[in-house]
């Protein structure tokens, strides 16, 4: 029998509530402070279209669901086929206006037998249908090809006055200073590419950090700008701070983005 604990009156599989992130402990917690920085930066309200990608178990939709309203819906996708059909079976079983669905893209630890790569994914949503696009801890597995990708679908399903929230690790000047003289915090020490660094070169996608100028392109190549300044979190060692990573609330640019010839989805060479 699989364990589970009590959330919002959902039974939370244990297995996949790690697999999210975090176990019975934390996942309360996590959830609660989700939703208060969306609340800071990016208000979601009754009535809106939002779409998350890397739902996982339902850990922000079930709360979520008291927040959106029967008049706005909810597309939550994953990597995790088995976390995407609890959430089939239990959520959109009590909240019809949420759905979920299945992105079999190759992850070394969320889904290593995937049958895509990011650049093959087309999110389910209808052009200029969403409101708000939250990511919690996706970017930071992803490299740059991929993050390009996601973000012109972004821009094709997002609405004119839309906007994004997504986390990074920003490795900034203050960030790499911080980490490195703090102890048990992520240090990016190895090169991964053109402004990219990674924690762990034996499983590159488990810590991924950006300095500020390729974010920068990044975010422009998607066709977004930046909605706001960044919103740094503590995750180097930072101090009074709400958030853990850091934040971007991106909005959709004037400039229509153009797509690169360079092969996307390949990790860069270290």
């Amino acid at each position: 029998m699989t364990a589970t604990f009590a959330f919002e009156g959902f039974d939370i599989p244990v297995d996949l509530a790690i697999l999210t992130g975090g176990g019975e402990e934390t996942w309360a917690g996590i959830s609660a402070a989700h939703l208060a920085a969306y609340a800071r930066y990016c208000p979601l309200r009754a009535g809106h279209d939002v779409l998350e990608v890397g739902c996982g178990v339902g850990r922000d939709a079930i709360p979520l669901t008291g927040v959106l309203g029967p008049g706005g819906s909810y597309l939550g996708v994953d990597v995790s086929g088995p976390s995407i059909a609890w959430c089939q079976e239990h959520i959109t079983g009590r909240h019809a206006n949420f759905t979920f669905a299945h992105l079999n893209i190759r992850s070394e630890f969320y889904n290593p037998q995937g049958a895509l790569s990011a650049p093959e994914i087309t999110i389910p949503a209808a052009t200029a249908s969403i409101d708000r696009i939250i990511l919690q801890s996706v970017f930071t597995h992803m490299f740059e090809q991929d993050i390009t990708h996601f973000l012109r679908e972004f821009r094709r399903v997002l609405r004119r006055d839309g906007r994004v929230f997504a986390s990074f690790f920003v490795l900034g000047k203050e960030s790499v200073q911080l980490s490195g003289a703090t102890a048990d915090v992520l240090k990016f020490i190895h090169a991964y590419g053109k402004g990219c660094r990674i924690n762990d070169p034996g499983h590159p996608e488990a810590a991924v950090g950006y300095t500020p100028a390729a974010l920068r392109r990044t975010v422009r190549r998607g066709g977004f700008a930046f909605d706001q300044p960044l919103h740094l979190g503590s995750w180097c060692g930072r101090h009074g701070v709400d958030d853990g990573q850091d934040i971007a609330i991106l909005k959709p640019s004037r400039r229509v983005p153009v797509p690169r010839r360079a092969t996307l989805g390949r990790a860069p060479t270290p």
